[in-house]
């Protein structure tokens, strides 16, 4: 699951875990492993469990924890060397994965078969060779080079006493109006980590809206003033049709002097200049991968609309690799690899065993089932984003997407979790609905965190789709546990009891709304939504 900070890539402690588990009727569970026919039971309030036919309850018992135990120790085995988006590790778990979408007899997805490939640019900012010089009137001084990290570049440039513009905060709107072309701009840099929650993700949520502003403005420089010691340059990785265009680099500087001196706002701001050496970055030319199976439906009416699983396969490589995305900064001499085993290795895996499933139900669902991972999600949602621009299915037909994350540990810092399940974006869509009634056939419930619900659906794969307008939910076991993001990250820690049950009710959610005429449909009484509609109704051609 990707922290808070975009590309930067600073962990959001802030994280609270779930409610505490909560346990499903006992009752319930005998329903799925019946072998004969049985009278329909009751589920709490008078609701009917349906008996499943026998082709679904074969193909869900088929689903065990050995299964997905074999497949996850090797996609979080040290081989792979905590599958970095771009490394050769990633690519080996991309082999696998298709290997298996194989071995189903999934149809291929992509554009190499089972691939659909990306190219990208992995740039390598460049250290700030000289200081950065400011003057106000007749006086100046120089910031160090030590001082100034270069978060964004795409070229070299030659700063000469650009006006500087300074703002009190990084808020959109307050860039109404205002020309900011060869100006440099000046805002704090936000401390995520000093802030509530619900704060910081507001706050957050207006930088990145800021920032993009400035970045197609034409402006000079764009400089976040933090009262922090910055540590390194930094890594970002983007479509190779991206990196060709121009946008404003963007610096953070740590300094007192400079701190006092934009709170000291200027009579005249032209009299306030910046002058500075940005070096070009070191740009390397990579091609990553989505890989995607297809489950083909087989009605005639509906085959071409589809359901999507999703996780992603990526995480963040090595202590070489990792920087601030680890949350885990202890140093083990033994140990140097972030493994991912849940994040997102059980979502991974998990996609596959689902898949081999529902393989062999004959017919298939109605609908076509698209099994998908995802590259680059702990480097800012990349692989998503990128299958949302281009889609193998047309969005339109796309009728929901349930991504797993981190669905295999169930030691949550907030305590046991068994036999259930929570989804971000909760009461955003009917895909809950589905989910709740498969949770009560097979016997996990599926609740509603209050707090994470909301705050995490723009932090995985799922944010992608619903931003193109499909209905798209996380769905998670434990948010927080010991070792998020962390070395201790290992196959050996997951319940895969539980991930099996887990699976289980989202294999029959899946056909639930594959088979179901009428697809899943955002909460219009949620304000919330707005945006996602809006999105469906031009997916639509509304």
């Amino acid at each position: 699951m990707t922290p808070l900070e975009g590309t930067a890539k600073t962990v959001d402690p802030l994280v609270k875990s779930f409610l505490k588990s909560i346990f499903v009727l006992g009752i319930l569970g005998s329903v799925l492993w019946s072998q004969t026919p049985q009278p329909p039971k009751k589920a709490g309030a008078g609701k009917s469990v349906a008996i499943l036919p026998a082709d679904i309850q074969n193909a869900l018992r088929s689903i065990t924890p050995d299964e997905l135990k074999g497949d996850l120790s090797f996609i979080a085995s040290d081989a792979l060397q905590g599958r970095y988006t771009p490394s050769p590790g990633l690519d080996i778990a991309a082999d696998f994965i298709a290997s298996q979408f194989r071995a189903a007899d999934l149809a291929p997805g992509g554009d190499r078969e089972y691939f659909q490939t990306a190219l990208m640019v992995d740039r390598d900012m460049p250290k700030a060779g000289s200081g950065m010089i400011v003057e106000d009137g007749s006086q100046s001084f120089t910031i160090p080079a030590q001082s100034i990290v270069i978060s964004s570049a795409d070229r070299a440039s030659k700063i000469d006493r650009a006006p500087l513009l300074v703002f009190s905060s990084r808020d959109p709107a307050a860039l109404k109006n205002v020309d900011l072309k060869s100006k440099a701009v000046a805002a704090p840099q936000p401390d995520f980590m000093r802030l509530p929650r619900d704060q910081a993700i507001a706050l957050y949520r207006k930088m990145r809206a800021f920032d993009k502003i400035v970045a197609s403005s034409g402006a000079a420089v764009e400089i976040g003033v933090s009262q922090e010691k910055q540590s390194s340059p930094m890594l970002r990785l983007l479509p190779a049709e991206e990196a060709q265009a121009r946008e404003t680099p963007r610096i953070v500087v740590d300094n007192d002097r400079l701190q006092k001196w934009i709170g000291n706002p200027a009579a005249r701001a032209e009299n306030r200049t910046i002058s500075l050496d940005i070096p070009a970055p070191d740009d390397h030319k990579v091609t990553l991968k989505n890989v995607i199976g297809i489950l083909r439906g087989s009605d005639p009416n509906l085959k071409d609309t589809c359901v999507l699983l999703t996780a992603h396969y990526d995480h963040i490589g090595t202590t070489e690799t990792a920087g601030r995305m680890a949350m885990n900064r202890t140093q083990n001499p033994n140990d140097r690899i972030y493994n991912g085993a849940n994040d997102d290795g059980s979502g991974t895996v998990s996609v596959i065993e689902i898949a081999r499933a529902l393989a062999k139900l004959n017919p298939h669902p109605k609908r076509s089932i698209v099994f998908m991972t995802f590259f680059g999600e702990e480097r800012g949602e990349l692989g998503s984003e990128y299958y949302g621009k281009h889609p193998i299915f047309p969005i339109a037909k796309t009728v929901a997407d349930v991504n797993l994350e981190q669905v295999g540990r169930t030691d949550s810092t907030n305590g046991r979790e068994l036999n259930n399940a929570s989804l971000t974006g909760f009461d955003y869509s009917d895909v809950t609905k589905f989910l709740e009634q498969a949770g009560r056939q097979t016997g996990i419930k599926i609740y509603m965190d209050k707090e994470a619900s909301d705050d995490y659906f723009t932090r995985s794969d799922n944010a992608a789709l619903a931003e193109q307008g499909v209905p798209a939910h996380s769905l998670t076991v434990a948010f927080d546990y010991p070792d998020y993001h962390g070395l201790g990250d290992e196959w050996q820690k997951i319940d895969y009891e539980n991930m099996a049950k887990v699976d289980r009710m989202v294999a029959l959610g899946l056909v639930e709304i594959a088979n179901s005429v009428k697809p899943p449909e955002w909460n219009a009484s949620n304000p919330k939504t707005a945006p996602f509609r809006e999105a469906q109704r031009k997916s639509e051609g509304q």
